[in-house]
């Protein structure tokens, strides 16, 4: 196999174009760490799972990780938490691996709260990218959620948003993006034409993970069997929410309808990965007193698929599923029966995590993941027609490493290279699809790409 070819260039248009993400340091070493970019899959048997970029798509290599939602952005008993230290907090005291910013997407308008994106967008964009960033210096995993029953009625402005978050944070592995939060009882062909419009923008700046819902509020991930949505990155799963004391994990209903865990099986025994961003331990309207034994057989239905999920909800709002009583704040938790009960499954989450490329020797059969910036250099890749696109404001001995996606290395050039703009050649590589790591001294990126 031939070695790749750099080609030093003083401008490119396509790459000056793109803005260098701002630099945010993760104060701890967490689960972004050790696994990587999370990406979609399949086991040897053919059933659709969740993986770290760390280790790759192989079996046994399956990451769950498990957090909590944020209640929606606009009251004030919700909003406690739409802060660093809230997030903080929660890390500290519930060991979550992953928060869920539920943004308020419409003209909701609460007497003493705040009001949703539709009238007060700046706000709502403030309260997530706060959200977002405390996600990413406490190195865990945060969904940026459209939370909105109507956004296939708010196509243009989703697009707009999404396209804002994915230019300025998609270069996380922390950052997930889910595009439409419950679609109401309307057709698996219009939550797919309004979230192939939305994936499209999310793609010209990030290959993250996309979430997608399904009618009849996410119950119905199994619609998407043989009908995917159309995504150039081939990183999309598509949710399932349910509440335990409304919703089953198995068998049929009396009115012959199958129940939501089995949907949710039948999508992932047909290929399609299942992320459940948002559930609740009482009743669908967020109200009720948890039932200990149906939130049992959902967490044992929840542990043998490995599903990662988002609980409903961080607030101290006054339903059942509120996980922190009155009296609460942004620093202090005190824990409703709901909150209990989800600390007690959050309980056996790692307590410490070790950086990918720390775990143990560099192999052909690892595939390390990447910290995030280190120094206060200006470093991106990318790649595009063919090559990959390499910005760095440094200079140094700059080392390439392409894997396969079974952790196998494909390519490997070291090269003292200049500050500027460079292109490498992949087009020695066959079809398929790639991870490339790109490290210059304190610097280090991955990125995803497929050759075809």
């Amino acid at each position: 196999m031939k070695h790749a070819l750099f080609i030093s260039f003083a401008l490119v248009s396509a790459l000056t174009a793109t803005a260098f993400a701002q630099t945010i340091t993760p104060t701890r070493v967490g689960p972004v760490s050790q696994y990587g970019q999370l990406i979609t899959g399949k086991t040897s048997q053919g059933k659709g799972q969740i993986y770290g970029s760390c280790e790759g798509v192989k079996d046994g290599a399956e990451v769950q990780v498990r957090g909590m939602s944020l209640y929606w952005s606009l009251m004030p008993q919700a909003v406690e938490y739409w802060s660093e230290e809230g997030i903080t907090t929660m890390v500290n005291d519930m060991k979550i691996q992953i928060v869920r910013a539920a943004m308020a997407t419409g003209n909701e308008d609460w007497q003493g709260g705040y009001k949703g994106y539709a009238s007060d967008p700046n706000t709502q964009k403030n309260l997530v990218k706060t959200v977002v960033e405390a996600a990413i210096k406490n190195d865990i995993y945060v969904i940026i959620d459209w939370h909105s029953h109507k956004a296939n009625k708010q196509t243009d402005a989703a697009k707009n948003f999404f396209k804002e978050m994915a230019e300025t944070y998609g270069q996380y592995d922390n950052v997930i993006f889910e595009v439409f939060n419950e679609p109401e009882q309307i057709s698996w062909g219009e939550v797919k034409n309004y979230a192939n419009q939305v994936i499209e923008v999310i793609r010209q700046y990030s290959d993250n993970l996309v979430l997608v819902g399904n009618p009849s509020w996410d119950q119905n991930p199994s619609d998407a069997i043989g009908n995917e949505v159309t995504d150039p990155k081939n990183n999309t799963a598509y949710t399932l929410h349910y509440y335990a004391n409304s919703h089953s994990w198995e068998g049929t209903y009396e009115w012959g309808g199958e129940s939501e865990g089995t949907k949710g099986e039948k999508a992932m025994n047909a290929g399609l990965s299942v992320f459940v961003s948002e559930w609740g331990t009482g009743d669908a309207n967020g109200g009720g007193n948890p039932d200990q034994g149906r939130n049992t057989k959902w967490q044992e239905y929840i542990n043998k698929h490995k599903l990662s999920w988002a609980n409903w909800s961080a607030s101290y709002i006054s339903e059942g599923t509120a996980a922190f009583q009155t009296g609460s704040s942004k620093t202090s938790l005190q824990y409703t029966t709901s909150g209990n009960l989800v600390k007690g499954y959050l309980e056996s989450n790692p307590t410490t995590y070790k950086a990918c490329h720390d775990v143990g020797p560099e192999s052909s059969s690892s595939v390390i993941a990447i910290p995030l910036y280190k120094s206060s250099d200006h470093f991106n890749i990318s790649f595009v027609s063919g090559k990959l696109a390499l910005q760095s404001t440094g200079s140094g001995v700059t080392k390439i490493e392409v894997f396969d996606l079974l952790g196998n290395t494909r390519l490997t050039k070291e090269e003292q290279l200049p500050s500027g703009n460079h292109l490498i050649d992949m087009t020695s590589l066959s079809a398929g699809k790639y991870l490339a790591r790109v490290r210059q001294g304190a610097n280090s990126r991955q990125v995803r790409f497929e050759v075809r």
